[in-house]
């Protein structure tokens, strides 16, 4: 089969095409031909050997990284093979695979909460020549999710890594009700308009914060009531006087750092901050008589349960989730798809087509 390797950390041209033997499900797992793969800042930053600015080999899963390493968290496609003892799924399903594997058996996972689990491994991340920038993958059968032909395999390739995290954070932890406000930063990607979407769903107003006043249109288009355009420091006043000055109720944090002083500014008394991005960097200040002084729930989320997959995809499938697909490359120019979301060109999904 044909997979998209990354030899060494280093710039979008250091991804290059190998041959490697197509795997063969082992009892308990189905091989998935794969269609299409979605494309994260995630992967990028794996490519790069950083993430949120510091190196990535100081992070547990950094050290798990062996060359060469197949990237893509995200991917869908059809179920070709199934081993012994599979019986919930068969030859000709769709299918993506659930972004992690759990342990099954701690605590959190017999709560429900497997993305909390302490022996997590998250595909294309901590599953050595495992990843969906590939033609197949072997993975657990009672980890993948089905999906009818409703919904596309470039739109399910962008549910996983977006709308899950973000339906587990907004619904299970921050608990956005009906005529709340949400605020959302980094509103232009693929888990800001997961974000806006989610929000609309669940009957809160939405306010969108992005640095490029160009994609303001589409920000309404896609369902926000405001835009900010947060290119410099600040903005968090304006959120105040679009709120009369109560703030957001729960605000949405995609981009880490570089948003953290304004977010928590934007913030309303008894605000909720979910925390479900940190790419411009994973270290800030924090204001402590703010934080107490407003009452602040300070929320950290990774992944989504199985559960808040589940949701989306059957969201998805009715199209009251629509998943924005920016652009879509072949798997073998995945270089180009890492420079374009890199330079910040896209506005929603990334996506690769595999087969």
């Amino acid at each position: 089969m044909k997979a998209v390797v990354v030899p060494e950390f280093g710039p979008p041209e250091v991804l290059r095409c190998d041959e490697m033997p197509t795997p063969t499900p082992g009892p308990g797992e189905a091989l998935l031909r794969i269609h299409t793969s979605g494309v994260n800042r995630l992967d990028v930053e794996m490519r790069a050997g950083v993430y949120g600015g510091e190196p990535l080999l100081d992070f547990y899963f950094g050290k798990e990284v062996r060359f060469p390493h197949i990237l893509g968290v995200e991917p869908a496609g059809v179920i070709e093979a199934v081993g012994n003892g599979v019986e919930n799924l068969k030859v000709g399903d769709r299918a993506m695979p659930f972004s992690h594997v759990s342990c099954g058996h701690c605590s959190h996972c017999l709560a429900g909460f497997d993305n909390a689990c302490a022996r997590i491994q998250v595909l294309g991340v901590q599953t050595p020549g495992k990843g969906g920038y590939a033609e197949y993958i072997t993975w657990p059968a009672n980890r993948l999710v089905t999906f009818t032909e409703e919904l596309s395999f470039e739109k399910a390739a962008a549910l996983l890594v977006n709308y899950g995290p973000v339906w587990f954070g907004l619904v299970k932890k921050a608990r956005l009700s009906p005529g709340e406000t949400l605020l959302v930063t980094g509103a232009t990607g693929g888990c800001g308009i997961a974000a806006i979407q989610i929000g609309r769903l669940l009957g809160a107003k939405v306010i969108a914060v992005s640095s490029q006043e160009e994609k303001r249109t589409l920000l309404m288009e896609l369902g926000a009531d405001e835009v900010v355009i947060g290119k410099d420091p600040g903005w968090g006043e304006e959120v105040l006087e679009i709120t009369k000055g109560e703030g957001a109720n729960v605000v949405c944090e995609l981009v880490g750092a570089a948003t953290w002083k304004d977010s928590c500014m934007a913030a309303s008394i008894l605000g909720r901050i979910a925390v479900i991005g940190s790419h411009s960097g994973i270290k800030t200040e924090l204001n402590l008589g703010e934080l107490f002084g407003k009452n602040l729930s300070l929320l950290g989320i990774t992944r989504s349960d199985r559960g808040g997959i589940e949701k989306v995809a059957r969201l998805a499938e009715l199209e009251k989730l629509r998943p924005h697909v920016w652009k879509s490359f072949a798997l073998t120019d995945a270089h180009l798809a890492h420079r374009a979301m890199e330079a910040r060109e896209h506005t929603g999904k990334i996506v690769l087509t595999v087969s």
